[in-house]
């Protein structure tokens, strides 16, 4: 090392002028090519960053201290705050929507062909089981109530549980029994060894981390109507895996259960309901026009006595609107006039929502119902970053949830030959295709133009247009449109209905008819 530095030092030297009599600064090639200890900002421990706290640990051992108080919280936050309220109900819209999936099965024959006869068949008797009292064990809700239940429950909880119970009595031998997360013990864990299998935070793993079963409560923990002759919250029971629906959407590959989605944005939407508590006091304090009452001259020969007396004998005035006291001689009133709500009120408020929006993934317009100040330009990019966000939610539901829950029906009902289909034949019919909500467009006239764009551009097919937009296949399109082509061959209608609406909407309004002008009286 030392031979090189010299080197440069000689290289350094070559060239200059013997007359220079300044020499150029000494520069400390040493420091220069030496590694560097630290590459990241990140890592840097000083004054500065010793509560940047970091401990290594696994994503199970993170959770197993937190996971229950973090849920708890949640459920706090969505009863009693409005944001969160708000988020969720924002997750059931746009995730599952009005309608919420529906199946579009697409079996087909070895020539590649549709199996109209048995995808239609499937899709009746699937229809038939989502309806309320057939797909869940307790008959409370459909399929569609089963939907937003899910996507609520995964963005409170972070998780979703449910037990499939085959062979129940219904036509179709399967239902749905709806769990909440706690009751997945999540206090029970052990290591492996002795014959026995790794369990965190309630799941069973084999020698891969494969869960293999769920250790269960047999009372939910929570349950204030328990009793001690109902089972003790302690006693466990061990459900395979294969018999347990356990959506939730990891962050680490070491994490066997799922956090809150609410979980970065809850101290914040914390702080914005205290805050506003806080707010509202102080003001409502402000504006009763409160105040003390000071006793000036000790010699004073009046006496105060008041309305009544606090616990330490002090007198106490509950003021009127509109009233004022006289007071005796020696006593005088000095006001106490809090300045509330305050002018950073508002901006405070903006400023945590924003916060809050962004840990939630959503827009904060949207989040806190405030369009002051925004543009289309700008409303339209929030928009579409917002929506794929719903699709790809929509994505893991379909992926997660969707396609098990389906699996196991189809293949208890061919077992129960409800359908009259072969159940060796299982691998072909289970082929289900989703049909999520779709979103209206932003700018309608615009977008449609530059979907016809990219058809004609072979970019796209008409049936991806379709089907994205509408959420319809384009065989059913068709055959809606020939339906309505007949109808209208049927009453003799001639004139072209999307037309006819064009015209309706460039033909200005007529006027309203003045309430003098007789006619019937309908009200």
């Amino acid at each position: 090392m030392g031979a090189i530095l010299n080197y440069y030092r000689q290289l350094q030297q070559f060239g200059q002028p013997k007359t220079e009599e300044r020499p150029a600064p000494a520069i400390d090639l040493a420091q220069i090519i030496q590694t560097p200890s630290r590459s990241f900002d990140i890592a840097r421990v000083d004054r500065l960053t010793s509560s940047f706290l970091a401990p290594i640990s696994t994503g199970d051992a993170e959770l197993r201290n937190a996971l229950a108080v973090a849920r708890a919280r949640s459920r706090e936050l969505e009863r009693n705050n409005d944001y969160a309220k708000k988020f969720l109900g924002m997750c059931e819209i746009n995730v599952v929507g009005r309608s919420g999936f529906t199946l579009k099965n697409l079996a087909k024959d070895p020539n590649g062909k549709l199996d109209k006869t048995a995808n239609d068949q499937i899709e009746w008797e699937w229809w038939r089981w989502g309806r309320k009292g057939n797909c869940t064990v307790d008959g409370k809700l459909s399929f569609l109530g089963v939907q937003k239940l899910f996507i609520r429950t995964v963005a409170r909880d972070g998780e979703f549980l449910a037990r499939k119970i085959r062979g129940y009595k219904n036509p179709w031998r399967f239902a749905l029994q709806i769990l909440e997360a706690d009751v997945l013990d999540e206090t029970y864990n052990q290591e492996a060894g002795n014959g026995r299998n790794k369990v965190r935070l309630g799941v069973e793993y084999d020698e891969w981390d494969r869960p293999v079963a769920y250790h269960l409560r047999r009372k939910h923990p929570g349950d204030a109507y328990m009793t001690i002759a109902a089972g003790s919250p302690g006693e466990r029971l061990r459900v395979p895996a294969a018999d347990i629906i356990h959506c939730y959407i990891p962050d680490r590959s070491t994490q066997g259960r799922g956090v809150p989605w609410m979980h970065t944005a809850a101290r914040r939407l914390n702080q914005v309901g205290e805050y506003e508590y806080a707010e509202v006091i102080a003001a409502r304090l402000g504006a009763s026009k409160m105040g003390f009452y000071e006793k000036t001259d000790p010699t004073g020969m009046g006496q105060y006595v008041g309305d009544e007396k606090d616990s330490a004998g002090n007198p106490i005035s509950h003021a009127e609107a509109g009233t004022f006291e006289k007071l005796p001689p020696g006593y005088t009133f000095k006001s106490f006039e809090p300045n509330h709500p305050t002018t950073q009120f508002g901006a405070f408020i903006k400023a945590t929502l924003r916060g809050v929006s962004a840990g939630l993934g959503v827009s904060y317009n949207s989040l806190a119902n405030d369009l002051e100040g925004v543009n289309f330009s700008s409303m339209r990019v929030g928009a579409i970053d917002e929506r794929d966000n719903w699709k790809n939610l929509q994505s893991w539901m379909i992926e997660d949830f969707l396609d098990q829950v389906f699996g196991d029906w189809l293949e208890m009902t061919l077992l129960t030959n409800r359908l009259s289909l072969p159940y060796s034949k299982y691998e072909k019919f289970n082929a289900p295709d989703w049909r999520g909500r779709t979103f209206d467009w932003v700018d309608p006239q615009a977008d449609i133009e530059a979907e016809l764009a990219c058809v004609r551009a072979k970019w796209k097919t008409e049936r991806q247009v379709v089907l994205e937009r509408f959420n319809m296949d384009l065989e059913d399109l068709y055959a809606q449109i020939a339906e309505d082509e007949k109808l209208k061959a049927k009453y003799g209608i001639q004139s072209d209905f999307g037309e006819a609406v064009g015209k309706l909407a460039q033909q200005p309004a007529a006027p309203a008819k003045p309430e003098d002008e007789g006619g019937e009286n309908n009200e």
